[in-house]
């Protein structure tokens, strides 16, 4: 999915760097939300 700058980003789940199950819309009630994606590590 592509998305452009400003977009909205959709609802999703996903782990952290420690391995817990996190969702957008729980980290959006806190505040704001930068996602970061590197590449390269595994």
């Amino acid at each position: 999915m592509k998305l452009n700058i400003g977009s909205i980003a959709p609802e999703f789940t996903a782990s952290d760097s420690n391995g817990a199950n996190t969702n957008l819309f729980s980290l959006i009630k806190k505040g704001p939300v930068v996602l970061v994606f590197l590449r390269g590590f595994s």
